[in-house]
């Protein structure tokens, strides 16, 4: 099949996080199963009008250059608000897609910013839900008529309007032929009221139902074996290798030895990094150390940690080779996210040995077994209430299980790093909903 993937980032051309990491290791995954691929993504920084393309291997990068994206940063300026505009900027992008899509049998959309497309391109379209937090809305007129789109589309029953204002999530959900999420639990939270931000109904009265195809990560790329960030190598037959990336780790960011946590990603309320506020000190008393990695509005709070106790908790903006060895270093991953429409951080972790401490919501229900529920296959550690006291209790017991148990603590790591975290399988199951779309088509 020819395909089209279109998509605000798209690994490593353009990231802020896992939704490049997911789109280019979908592309990659379908190029090898012998599709013809095309990632369409803005072309951010150069104001040159049109598309250019370029092949990257196994697949093609198509960038869209506009003057709305030269500019810098993909959504707004590092560390600063969204532009304001951004309906404008990925409504016109979208427009693009739309008319660049028609020489494929098939587009595959890629969250809120290109879900407008949907609504018109000739070829069957699937698109995804990464996360249904961010919808991306405008003003209802001005993106009905950026878009050239009917006055009925701008009506409450129409595919574009969203208590006043347009919706592009929703655009995306009414014009595809397909919805899919990146997860089977996500999926059903979606479906339900209280975890769905508001979609439900609509997608319950989608003809065709929601899909959950769980996200991977590209497995060649992110190899411990090999990895030249790491400071020294290893592999799930002999992790001995672990111990030196420990080592560095603690040297890098200047900490005391002791149970040893990390987190990369963003520093918001969503990704659950609140819930240590109320027991941070004295967890930090009993022994726990932590790094984490990344930025977002909960700066101030994670730096008021390193300045309490700053030989037990260290804190840097994301860099992605300074990411991957603490993925290679910690004991413990912490990912205690209130919602997860996935996640790629744990999969990392897990890969790189390290053990992951979760909130049991979305992907991390789907790729996280606790120890107490399978001795034999479980990878770590999870609570299922979102409360300050069930993530307290759930780190002590995972200190509590290394010091004590590390048999049991070896067995989890051998079984993060030897599952299949890769697109291969999620990939063919793209393939048989992307035949069948085409087969109607």
């Amino acid at each position: 099949m020819r395909l089209l993937f279109a998509a605000a980032e798209c690994s490593p051309y353009a990231r802020t996080g896992g939704l490049g990491d997911a789109v280019a290791g979908l592309a990659k995954a379908m190029a090898s199963l012998g599709h013809d691929v095309t990632v369409a993504i803005p072309d951010y920084g150069r104001d040159p009008g049109g598309w250019s393309e370029a092949d990257v291997g196994t697949y093609t990068v198509a960038r869209f250059a506009h003057e709305l994206f030269s500019r810098p940063g993909i959504y707004g300026q590092v560390g600063g608000p969204p532009y304001p505009d951004n309906w404008r900027r990925f409504g016109t992008f979208a427009k693009a897609v739309a008319a660049f899509g028609d020489d494929f049998d098939l587009v595959h959309l890629h969250d809120a910013h290109v879900g407008p497309a949907a609504l018109a391109v000739d070829v069957p379209a699937v698109f995804t839900i990464h996360n249904a937090a961010y919808p991306l809305l405008g003003p209802l007129e001005d993106v009905q008529a950026l878009l050239g789109l009917p006055d009925e589309a701008a009506t409450p029953t129409g595919p574009l309007e969203w208590f006043g204002q347009a919706n592009f999530l929703k655009a995306g959900v009414v014009g595809a032929e397909q919805v899919t999420t990146v997860s089977p639990t996500h999926a059903r939270e979606l479906l339900e009221p209280s975890t769905s931000f508001g979609l439900a109904d609509l997608l319950r009265s989608l003809p065709r139902p929601l899909v959950g195809i769980l996200n991977g990560i590209d497995a060649e790329a992110w190899d411990p074996a090999s990895d030249p960030a790491l400071d020294a190598a290893f592999t799930a037959d002999d992790p001995t290798g672990r111990s030196a990336n420990r080592v560095a780790v603690l040297d890098r960011f200047g900490l005391d030895d002791g149970f040893l946590l990390g987190n990369v990603g963003r520093m918001s309320a969503q990704k659950g990094l609140g819930l240590l506020e109320f027991d941070l000190d004295t967890l930090v008393d009993e022994g726990a150390r932590f790094v984490f990695i990344g930025a977002g509005e909960l700066d101030a709070m994670v730096d008021g940690w390193v300045d309490r106790h700053p030989r037990a908790v260290a804190h840097r903006r994301f860099d992605e080779a300074v990411a991957r060895l603490v993925f290679a270093g910690v004991d413990a991953y912490l990912m205690p996210s209130e919602f997860e429409p996935c996640g790629l951080g744990q999969m990392y972790a897990m890969r790189y040995g390290a053990v992951p401490i979760v909130h049991l919501t979305g992907g991390l229900a789907d790729t996280v077994v606790d120890i107490d529920e399978d001795p034999h296959a479980g990878t770590g550690f999870g609570f299922r209430t979102f409360a300050h006291e069930e993530l307290t209790k759930t780190v002590r017991r995972a200190r509590r299980y290394h010091g004590a148990l590390p048999a049991l603590w070896r067995v989890m790591v051998g079984n993060g790093m030897t599952r299949d975290w890769s697109w291969t399988v999620r990939a063919g199951q793209y393939v048989e909903l992307y035949r069948e779309l085409v087969d109607l088509s």
